[in-house]
């Protein structure tokens, strides 16, 4: 039984006390009328009544941890609670003579036969040829089990000398047990349908890091020199590497996050994403899955898709996402000639608006200014793929300066340029 309103219970012994009032035989009619049951406590009892008051529950400590069939092993409020009632029945009868406590005694025996007689109400029951369960409750295999508790004495009289009211006559039960209705599961397991151990050989993919080739020339010496970093550092149309474990076998696809994106983007043909052994490629594109892709930090991930045969024959494709790692997408550089004023031409992309780049010369950091008319020590953003500059005054003449592009924390290849 599940419910969540207690009264349905006190309704349903209610009604069965009154139809054993209507049944008996030597129940009181004269000269009051016929007894009246009530779920009021002691002290509100009317005249010639009986009264069956919830005035206790106790958790039944039996079902407090058990797993209920159907139910997912989840927070307690998905398994009923189950309780425990305890009633006080009581008579009233306000006849000032003696004939008033012979007359609750009597209604007290015939209460107290009733609930003797009918120890379990269930849906089958009858009392008087009437159904005394509640009918809410009809239909759920519902069954209250009643007993008639030993309270010493001792206990039952500082029920009524705590407070301000005279010794009565009073019989206390147990209803047992009342399980309290659950929050309904939104969602459930499926069915199993069939079971098997299926393994893949190679693993789930896991990326250790990121890694790409850093290339300049040094001012002075003819042969470039090449560098490894990691995490990778890679400008639009240079290659980088995912190294890790089992990415290897099955189609993969690149999974990349950048600041500001809803998501995550997969990466287009144009990335020419391949794998061999522990190391996957990609090359950088000026756009991901239609997402512009400007220099900063992003996430990549690799998404392998696989088909194995299951144990019973049949084909089934299965999709695994590896975990995240970082790399950076770097502004490409390339600078111009310097002209005898100063002023030069870098080349490349793909330069943000000036509120996210900055441009240095050495040591010093340029200021903003107009392209056209740029005083020394300025620099302006063109368009996405040219930035216009002047040196700064002061330099010595013949030599040479590194100049850095940063964007969004991502800084470009080391270049120089040379003093005129």
């Amino acid at each position: 039984m599940a419910l969540l309103d207690l009264s349905l219970v006190t309704k349903t012994l209610v009604k069965a006390l009154d139809e054993s009032f209507k049944e008996s035989p030597v129940a009181p009619k004269a000269p009051a009328p016929l007894v009246a049951v009530t779920s009021l406590p002691p002290d509100l009892l009317p005249d010639n009544s009986c009264g069956i008051y919830l005035y206790h529950v106790v958790e039944e400590a039996a079902l407090k941890n058990q797993p209920w069939p159907g139910r997912p092993l989840a927070p307690p409020r998905y398994s009923p609670l189950g309780l425990n009632l305890h009633y006080i029945v009581c008579a009233r009868s306000t006849v000032e003579s003696e004939e008033g406590p012979y007359r609750e005694q009597l209604i007290m025996g015939i209460a107290l036969k009733a609930l003797h007689d009918f120890p379990v109400i269930d849906d089958a029951t009858l009392i008087n040829g009437v159904p005394v369960m509640a009918a809410t409750l009809v239909g759920d295999e519902n069954k209250l089990r009643i007993s008639l508790r030993h309270v010493p004495v001792n206990e039952a009289v500082s029920y009524w000398t705590a407070g301000s009211q005279p010794l009565r006559l009073c019989a206390y039960y147990e209803v047992s047990v009342v399980l309290v209705e659950p929050w309904e599961p939104k969602t459930a397991g499926g069915r199993v349908l069939a079971y098997g151990v299926e393994t893949f050989v190679g693993g789930l993919p896991r990326l250790h890091a990121s890694r790409s080739t850093i290339t300049f020339t040094i001012p002075g010496e003819s042969n470039p020199r090449e560098i490894e970093v990691q995490p990778a550092q890679a400008a639009i149309g240079e290659t980088f590497a995912l190294i890790g474990s089992g990415l290897g076998g099955g189609t993969v696809e690149l999974r990349i996050r950048g600041e500001g994106w809803n998501g995550s983007r997969t990466a287009d043909a144009g990335w020419g994403v391949s794998s061999l052994g522990d190391t996957a490629f990609a090359t950088v594109q000026a756009d991901a899955d239609g997402e512009p892709v400007l220099p900063g930090a992003y996430a990549a991930s690799v998404v392998q898709t696989r088909t194995s045969q299951l144990s019973d024959g049949t084909i089934k494709t299965f999709t695994v996402i590896s975990n995240e790692t970082p790399f950076q997408v770097v502004p490409k550089a390339t600078c111009g000639a310097v002209a005898p004023n100063g002023v030069f031409t870098i080349t490349g992309g793909r330069f943000a608006p000036a509120a996210n780049t900055q441009t240095s010369i050495g040591a010093a950091s340029l200021a903003v200014g107009t392209g056209g008319a740029l005083l020394p020590g300025q620099y302006a953003i063109l368009t996405e793929s040219s930035i216009e500059a002047r040196l700064p005054a002061g330099l010595v003449s013949g030599t040479f300066v590194p100049v850095r592009v940063t964007i969004r924390g991502a800084e470009s290849a080391p270049r120089w340029v040379k003093v005129p």
